[in-house]
């Protein structure tokens, strides 16, 4: 009877390990997701952020080049 005690709780301990092994790997996978997630997200916020920049440099330009044929066309009446 004694035999029979300890083997179901060796059994209990092995499923626990088991389900922990399952939890953990479970675990670790979403995290893993969701660090991959916010750093793609960063990046794409960095990218954004580069053509924000780019864009306002074209606008700035086109702006100058609008002033100065402004100026220009004053000049000439």
């Amino acid at each position: 009877m004694k035999r029979s005690v300890y083997q179901e709780s060796n059994r209990a301990i092995t499923c626990m390990k088991r389900r922990f092994a399952i939890l953990s790997m479970a675990a670790c996978v979403a995290l893993s997701g969701v660090v991959a997630g916010s750093g793609c997200g960063v990046w794409m916020g960095m990218e954004k952020i580069d053509d924000a920049k780019q864009a306002k440099k074209q606008a700035e330009k086109q702006r100058q080049e609008l002033e100065k044929k402004l100026q220009e066309g004053q000049g000439s009446d």
